[in-house]
């Protein structure tokens, strides 16, 4: 592609990017083509396995790997263990395919590859088939040494793709070793530099597939700590060069032969197996997603290449054997499993663009959580009250929210949803100040997702005239959200009853407008959405209707005992405990219970003020003090009853816990 082109797509990228439009119409457009798969694949089906092309009647290795890896990685695989087992088998007692030589890396490598997709479907496999799938490591292994890093076939040159696919094979089942990788990557780094200068000298053999594969080795072998500026712009510049070379049309020239089939000709990368395998290298993530453009055009080249044969079935050929005359099954798996790669680069896109639309910083992922002592860990605990029982605040949301919710967290990013009995939305309501919040964040540090907080000034940037559009596009932002907590803050006023003479017509309004769409997100059962409310008793009663909100939870203040169980607090760092034990203050069960109501801030507020107090007095004087200004001693509207006067924050929240519980 001349560079004028090259420069009118960035043009069109940043358009592509800015039109969240955009990337709904491109997801929509890959389901349409995945809805196709299970069908499509089933076209080619031959005994346990898949054939090469409808009507040769044998199982082919690769092109079973390739449907199998494509089928497993949609959650598409639907073979029972026996079949599962069987065609494990029979691709296991394989060392040869294609008229290519025994025991060659490309065979072996895919007869491993389509091993270790389907373990976890078959059960244990016999003896003797675990010795043969150790003699096939050893195989690879030996590949790469005797390559002194890349890998080939017979006389032909070191290949990236080839190399790329045993070495992906091998670390996925952590065979590839130390020493295995340092040769790959010393060897990867070298050949992609020379490719590049093959580039600036305009060489005849310079080939976007091999710098597409090389620069999955040498982002998949380099630990990011390793990566200096000169590598980072070396791997930019590739990605850079395998765009460069894309066509109008949206597809690539074809590549350089990997090797030579006997029986069909040679063998060529296609453009959608590679693109599948470079969509799933995380390190290259931000890069592809300043390249949504061109994968835009890669998939929308998808309809002009298409076989529409029976009812469902859609099928590709990779047009690399004339003298076929129909579609391939592994292009066809490959099309398939890209158009699944894309949604998943696509869906991060989507959370990315929605912390960029509300002006929050997007956090960088971190590592979930897998057990209970792992969450929450310095949470205070606050009590709750479960139809008349009290409970661990802590240990309820472990058990009803958290712990469900992690059991499936892992499964959002690859493309699945939540379980329909998941809890995945919940009412945190309680007084001010009970850092509700705090346990929303900490929720989402759990699962390792990102908390995005959404008030109520997000719908009202662009004045009362613009409510109803801003609650559109952030809702409808937050339909294509995947692996993210929402913390619904502050929307009291948004969520009023009905009818309420305090609603205003704004709340009204937004109250009917936001029902279906929590409804929708709730559906999607993607993200997981939390509101937090100091008034739960004004809040409209259709809002908490089950399937909208899964869990209704009181937050209250740490209790007694958990306030004692932290050592350090106020600006002096002090045991609170032990400093009314040196005074000679009593820990009577009023003291406790006074200590009890703070909220985690007073309670921080009190120990600041009676840290330098030598008094006795002066201590139990302070104490009072704080108590009767402490929030659940303020006077607040009665719960449900605000024509009935006040009452403290303390007896409507006793109220609440009995009306909501």
């Amino acid at each position: 592609m001349q560079n004028a082109t090259q420069s009118e797509f960035r043009d069109i990228e940043k358009t592509f990017l800015s039109n969240f439009s955009n990337l709904e119409a491109l997801r929509r457009f890959c389901a349409e083509i995945r809805q196709y798969q299970v069908a499509s694949l089933d076209y080619f089906k031959h005994d346990v396995g898949f054939q090469h092309v409808q009507g040769s009647n044998k199982i082919s290795i690769s092109s079973s790997a390739t449907c199998v890896l494509s089928l497993v990685a949609t959650g598409n695989w639907t073979a029972t263990p026996s079949d599962t087992k069987t065609l494990l088998k029979k691709l296991i007692a394989r060392n040869e395919s294609a008229g290519l030589p025994k025991n060659n890396p490309f065979t072996i490598a895919w007869i491993l590859d389509a091993v270790s997709a389907l373990e976890d479907y078959s059960g244990t496999l016999d003896s003797p088939d675990r010795k043969k799938i150790s003699k096939n490591e050893k195989i690879l292994q030996q590949a790469i040494i005797e390559g002194k890093g890349p890998v080939c076939v017979a006389e032909y040159p070191p290949s990236p793709y080839l190399t790329q696919l045993v070495v992906r094979v091998l670390r996925r089942r952590k065979k590839l070793t130390p020493e295995l990788e340092e040769l790959v990557s010393t060897w990867a780094w070298s050949e992609l530099t020379r490719q590049l200068a093959l580039v600036q000298a305009k060489s005849k053999t310079q080939d976007a597939f091999a710098f597409a594969y090389l620069l999955m080795l040498v982002t998949e072998l380099t630990p990011l700590s390793k990566i200096s500026p000169e590598k980072a712009g070396i791997q930019r510049a590739a990605l850079h060069t395998v765009f460069d070379c894309q066509l109008p049309d949206g597809t690539w020239p074809l590549s350089r032969p990997l090797f030579h089939y006997p029986s069909f000709g040679n063998a060529h990368c296609y453009e959608f197996e590679m693109l599948t395998q470079l969509l799933q290298e995380v390190g290259l993530e931000d890069l592809l997603l300043d390249s949504l453009q061109n994968l835009n055009l890669a998939a929308k080249s998808l309809l002009g290449s298409v076989y529409r044969l029976d009812q469902g079935v859609w099928a590709w050929s990779s047009g690399h054997h004339p003298q076929l005359a129909g579609p391939e099954s592994w292009t066809t798996a490959s099309v398939y499993h890209f158009a699944h790669v894309l949604d998943r680069l696509l869906a991060e896109s989507a959370r990315r663009e929605l912390f960029r639309y509300v002006e929050a910083p997007f956090p960088r992922p971190r590592a979930a959580g897998t057990k209970n002592d792992e969450f929450a860990k310095d949470f205070l605990d606050s009590e709750i009250e479960i139809q008349g029982e009290k409970c661990s605040l802590r240990d309820f949301l472990w058990q009803h929210f958290v712990g469900p919710l992690s059991v499936d967290a892992g499964s959002i990013a690859a493309g699945r949803s939540f379980n329909k009995r998941t809890p995945r939305s919940a009412i945190f309501f309680g007084p001010p100040g009970t850092s509700k919040t705090d346990l929303s964040r900490k929720i989402a540090d759990f699962l390792g997702w990102p908390l995005l907080a959404i008030d109520p000034s997000h719908l009202l940037r662009k004045g009362m005239d613009g409510i109803q559009a801003e609650a559109n596009r952030i809702f409808r932002m937050l339909e294509q959200a995947e692996r993210v907590v929402v913390l619904f803050d502050e929307f009291d006023e948004l969520v009023l009853e009905r009818g309420s003479p305090k609603a205003e017509a704004f709340s009204r309004f937004l109250t009917t407008a936001m029902l279906p769409k929590l409804a929708t997100i709730h559906n999607r059962a993607t993200l997981v959405f939390i509101i937090a409310t100091n008034n739960i008793g004004d809040f409209d009663l259709a809002i908490r209707r089950q399937g909208r909100f899964d869990r209704v939870m009181q937050i209250m203040p740490p209790t007694y005992k958990a306030k004692m169980g932290k050592k350090e607090w106020g600006s002096a760092k002090i045991d609170v405990v032990g400093k009314l034990r040196k005074l000679g203050v009593k820990l009577t069960a009023e003291i406790e219970l006074k200590l009890g109501n703070l909220t985690y801030d007073e309670f921080d507020a009190f120990a600041t003020a009676i840290a330098g107090v030598s008094d006795k007095r002066e201590a139990s004087r302070l104490l009072d003090d704080h108590h009767k200004k402490c929030t659940l001693q303020t006077r607040v509207s009665k719960a449900h009853a605000p024509q009935e006067g006040e009452t403290t924050w303390a007896e409507r929240c006793k109220a609440e816990a009995i009306h909501n519980s």
